[in-house]
C-alpha cells in the first residue's frame, strides 16, 4: 500500500521535530512559570483578592501545585504556541481531516463507543475491587460526575482531532496505511507516556533553572523500567491503535471520540472512588490505564467496536483501499 501522494515530503520528521521542540520548550519554560506561580501565591496571600471567589480558588490551586505540574503546563503552552507555525510548515488543508457528516450517524457512533469503553472499563474496575487490588475511599461520592464527564468530553474531542484527524491525516498523505497507523500510534503512546514517575517531585526549595531538564531525565528513565513499560506503554499503544483502526473504518472521528471519552470517564470516575493497593504490577497498576489487564480490555473493546460500528458510507475516498 503506497502513500496517497508521493509528491509530498514525509511529515514524520516534521512531527518528531515539533514534539521535540515542545518538550525542550517546556523544560526551559517550566522554571519561569514556577516562579511566576510563586509570585502570584505571595500576592494573593496578602491581598483581599485571595480571600474569596476566583482569587481564593486560584490560591488553592497554586498552593497544591508541585513543579511537575508547572512542567506539564509549560509543555501544553509550548504545544499551543508552536502549533500554528507547525501547521503552516506542513501545509495543512481540509483534505487531511476526516468528514463530520452525517451528524446523526456520527452521534450514534459516539454513543456506542462511549458506552462500550466506559462500561467495559468500569466492569474491569469492579473485578479489581473484588480481587482486592483496590479498595473504596472513605465515603466515596458516587454522584461526583462533573469532573469525569468534563475530562471525557474535552480529551475525547481535542485529542482525536489532533491525533486521528490532523496527525494521522498528515502521515497518510505521505506513507502507506500500515506505516501511518504505526507511526501515529507510536507518537500518541509516547506523548502520553512522557511524564515523571508517580509520586516523584522536586521540592519547591530545590527548583533551579535546570529543573525542567531533570524532569525530562526522569521521564527518560521510565523507559528503563520494564514492568512499567509493559504495563503502561503497551496499553497506551493499544488505545492509539484501536482508535486509529476505528477512524480508518468509519472515515470519521465520532466513534473514536466516543471510545476515547469513555475510557477517560471510566478512568477518572473509578480513580475518584477508589485507591490502589500496591503489589499487582505488571497485571494491575495504580489506575485503570496501567497494567496488562487493562491492555486486554482495551483490545477486547476495540475488537467489539470494529464489529458493532458500521462503516460510514460517506467514508473519505482517500481512506479507502490505500
Amino acid at each position: 500500500m503506497q502513500a496517497a501522494n508521493s509528491h509530498h515530503p514525509s511529515a514524520l520528521p516534521k512531527l518528531l521535530l515539533y514534539l521535540s521542540a515542545v518538550m525542550l520548550g517546556g523544560a526551559l519554560l517550566a522554571t519561569p512559570l514556577f516562579h511566576l506561580g510563586q509570585a502570584a501565591q505571595e500576592w494573593l496571600t496578602h491581598s483581599p483578592t485571595g480571600s474569596h471567589g476566583l482569587g481564593a480558588w486560584l490560591l488553592k490551586e497554586i498552593e497544591r501545585a508541585h513543579f511537575t505540574r508547572y512542567f506539564n503546563r509549560a509543555v501544553l503552552l509550548c504545544a499551543i504556541a508552536f502549533i500554528w507555525p507547525f501547521l503552516r510548515w506542513v501545509k495543512l488543508d481540509r483534505s487531511l481531516l476526516p468528514t463530520w457528516k452525517p451528524i446523526l450517524l456520527g452521534l450514534k457512533q459516539w454513543a456506542l463507543g462511549f458506552i462500550l469503553a466506559a462500561g467495559l472499563l468500569l466492569t474491569l474496575g469492579f473485578i479489581f475491587l473484588q480481587m482486592g487490588a483496590y479498595q473504596l475511599r472513605t465515603d466515596p461520592n458516587w454522584l461526583k460526575l462533573s469532573e469525569p464527564i468534563t475530562a471525557a468530553l474535552g480529551a475525547g474531542a481535542v485529542e482525536e482531532f489532533f491525533f486521528r484527524g490532523l496527525l494521522l491525516g498528515l502521515l497518510l498523505r505521505t506513507m502507506s496505511v500500515r506505516g501511518a497507523l504505526l507511526a501515529g500510534t507510536f507518537i500518541f503512546a509516547i506523548v502520553h507516556f512522557m511524564k515523571p514517575p508517580e509520586g516523584w517531585q522536586i521540592a519547591d526549595s530545590e527548583v533551579t533553572w535546570t529543573s525542567g531538564f531533570l524532569v525530562l531525565r526522569q521521564i527518560a528513565a521510565g523507559f528503563g523500567d520494564v514492568d512499567f513499560l509493559l504495563a503502561e506503554f503497551a496499553t497506551l499503544f493499544a488505545v492509539g491503535w484501536v482508535l486509529a483502526q476505528v477512524r480508518m473504518k468509519t472515515g470519521a472521528l465520532w466513534a473514536g471520540i466516543g471510545l476515547h471519552g469513555g475510557w477517560v470517564f471510566g478512568l477518572k470516575y473509578f480513580s475518584s472512588l477508589t485507591k490502589y493497593l500496591p503489589g499487582w504490577l505488571p497485571w494491575i497498576g495504580s489506575n485503570l490505564k496501567i497494567g496488562l489487564m487493562p491492555l486486554i480490555i482495551v483490545l477486547f473493546t476495540g475488537w467489539l467496536a470494529l464489529r458493532l460500528i458500521p462503516t460510514n458510507h460517506l467514508q473519505e475516498s482517500n481512506s479507502e483501499g490505500r
